[in-house]
This record gives C-alpha cells, sequence and structure tokens, in this order.
C-alpha cells in the first residue's frame, strides 16, 4: 500500500485483502489495511460484509473503526481520508490529478458506509410477494413497496447517487474543496449521518409522507436492492416530480431506469393521483441519463446554473425535463391496487 497499491481490490469471490484478514483473526494485519482506505462495506459474492464475517477476536477492531470513519471535518474543504497519504493528497497541497481522484475515492469509501446507527443485515435482500410487482423485466422487478427494513440500503444507495454526481464534475479544480455534506446538498439529498436520514427514508416507505413514495428496483434472484426511485406529487400543478433515480453500477445498460420511470407512473395512477405531466431535472453532463429520459419520452424544457458549495462554484447547468401525458390519471383508481 505505500507504493500505491488499492487495499480494496477484490478477487473472484468479490472479497478483498481485509475479508481474509478478519477470517484468519489477524487483527494487526486488519488495522494495518483499514488504515490504509481498506472499505468496510464491500459486500462479496455470497452477501457478505467483513463485520459480518468478523470472529469476537477482530470484530471490536472493526466496530471501533467503523465509528471513527467520518469523511468530513468541521472545515467544509478537507475531507477526511483513512491514511496519511491520502490526507495528504487532499490537504491544501494544491489541485492535480492525484489529489482529485484520491478526494473522489473518499467520497465512494463515504458512500458506501453503512449507517452507524443501523443493525448490518447477514444477508442485504428485500423480502416481496408477487403481488408487490408493479413491473418487470428479464431478471429486475419493481417492487409497489419496500420493507421498512430496507431504509439503511436505501441510504447507501443515496450517498452512491450523490458520488455519481460528483464523479461527472471530478476535472474540476474545486472538486477536492466539498465536503460529503456539500455534494448531498447540491442534488437534494439529507447530509446529516445522525439517523434523521433513514428516518427519513423510512417514513417515506411506512407512507408517513402525504404525496411522497419511494419504489425498490430489486434483482430477481438474489433479492438484492439493484436501485431505486424517490417520486414527489404536486396535486396543485398536477405533476408528478421525480427526486431521485438510481441504478446500481453493475445493474445498468438494461433499459432499467426506463423501467422505474414506468413503473412510477403507474403506481401514481394505481394510487389515484391526477397528473398531466412528469419532471425532473438533470445535469447536463449526465448524457447516459439524458438518453435514457429522451428515450422514456421526456423533453429538456430549460436550464439554470448549478452552484456548488459553499463558494459557489459553477458548473454543468441543471436541465429541467418534462414528458406531457395524454390523459390525467382516474381519481377513481383504487388506491394500493
Amino acid at each position: 500500500m505505500s507504493q500505491g497499491a488499492d487495499p480494496n481490490v477484490v478477487d473472484e469471490f468479490g472479497e478483498t485483502a481485509l475479508f481474509y484478514a478478519v477470517r484468519s483473526k489477524k487483527t494487526a494485519a486488519a488495522t494495518a489495511l483499514l488504515e490504509g482506505g481498506a472499505n468496510l462495506e464491500v459486500v462479496n459474492n455470497a452477501g457478505n460484509t467483513c463485520m459480518s464475517l468478523a470472529p469476537a477476536t477482530v470484530f471490536p477492531a472493526l466496530q471501533e473503526e467503523r465509528k471513527k470513519r467520518r469523511l468530513y471535518d468541521d472545515d467544509p474543504g478537507l475531507l477526511r481520508a483513512y491514511s496519511d497519504n491520502v490526507r495528504f493528497c487532499l490537504g491544501p497541497s494544491g489541485p492535480g490529478p492525484k489529489r482529485q481522484r484520491t478526494a473522489m475515492e473518499a467520497l465512494r469509501a463515504w458512500a458506501s458506509e453503512w449507517p452507524a446507527e443501523e443493525p448490518i443485515p447477514r444477508k442485504k435482500i428485500v423480502d416481496y410477494k408477487q403481488e408487490d410487482i408493479i413491473d418487470k423485466t428479464d431478471g429486475y422487478a419493481v417492487l409497489r413497496r419496500c420493507p421498512e427494513e430496507c431504509a439503511a440500503q436505501l441510504r447507501v444507495s443515496e450517498k452512491h447517487f450523490v458520488a455519481d454526481h460528483a464523479q461527472l464534475l471530478q476535472e474540476e479544480t474545486w472538486f477536492h474543496d466539498l465536503s460529503p455534506e456539500e455534494w448531498c446538498k447540491g442534488v437534494g439529498v439529507i447530509a446529516d449521518e445522525t439517523g434523521v436520514a433513514v428516518k427519513a427514508i423510512k417514513a417515506v416507505v411506512a407512507g408517513n409522507r402525504e404525496h411522497r413514495f419511494t419504489l425498490p428496483l430489486v434483482e430477481v434472484e438474489s433479492k438484492s436492492l439493484a436501485g431505486y426511485i424517490h417520486v414527489g406529487w404536486k396535486p396543485e400543478e398536477e405533476e408528478l416530480s421525480i427526486k431521485q433515480l438510481k441504478v446500481n453500477d453493475k445493474d445498468m445498460n438494461r433499459g432499467l431506469g426506463k423501467l422505474l420511470l414506468a413503473a412510477a407512473e403507474e403506481h401514481s395512477r394505481r394510487m389515484g393521483w391526477t397528473c398531466t405531466g412528469t419532471s425532473l431535472s438533470v445535469l447536463a453532463s449526465n448524457e447516459r441519463a439524458c438518453r435514457c429520459y429522451s428515450g422514456a419520452g421526456f423533453k429538456k424544457e430549460s436550464s439554470r446554473s448549478a452552484s456548488w458549495g459553499k463558494k459557489g462554484h459553477i458548473a454543468s447547468d441543471w436541465q429541467r425535463w418534462k414528458k406531457v401525458t395524454k390523459h390525467a390519471y382516474d381519481k377513481k383508481s383504487p388506491v394500493g391496487q
């Protein structure tokens, strides 16, 4: 690692070096890997993390490290990283490719962290019944409800949604200046790490937020979370608003974004919401998302400047896209049908 080796490289079993250190009860080796930036939240092919596999002799060290890991200090311009080398790269040493790259790695590590207040399940699956499926395609299904216990998984996906947007701006000279909190604010995601974010998700999936819903996308065979869509309704404008749409990297290029959009419109119809259009915002530089929305029938309506961080860095406009429906949804449609 002192020569630049990545401690998070995975093998054919989906495991990093930390898995082997933990399984062999090598606390010193595990500690060294953690100090070098090893990710605690990597999930192997069997659906396990190092935390879930850790024997009693090693678990306390992992738990303590997990509590310590917070990637931003009171200084919003400085990301806290996991090693002196990373801290040096993120410190006030001037912009550069290595500094930008390391800042992105640190942000991805932050995104992968499991919410500290939530227990880590043995297997991260989404239990559902056939009647919960709104729409499906080969190997994937969109569900009309999300179990409350999956809120922590959704939170991790939300943070990767933030990191995805940050990566679009990775070449900006000011990229390293922004903390995770500022990136969250820039894309409309709750930044709080004390449980408020997970509680907010739980409220939505439990149906306790009026005019809001979340639909999970699951991989059918493994029952693992493959993405999600957060949706709001503006009754006074009779408009459906897509707040967030996320498909996991490994599940992309399968038309799943369009599947989520279609499922959101169908679910709103079943809820009895009258809508004459669906709107969303997307960064102009997010070409993949723009192609998805265009293919789903959306058209660009307007643009506005996107301001990032407390210093108001400007890069890549936000574009508003809208899809006009051919008819209003039937108010008499059975709720939750």
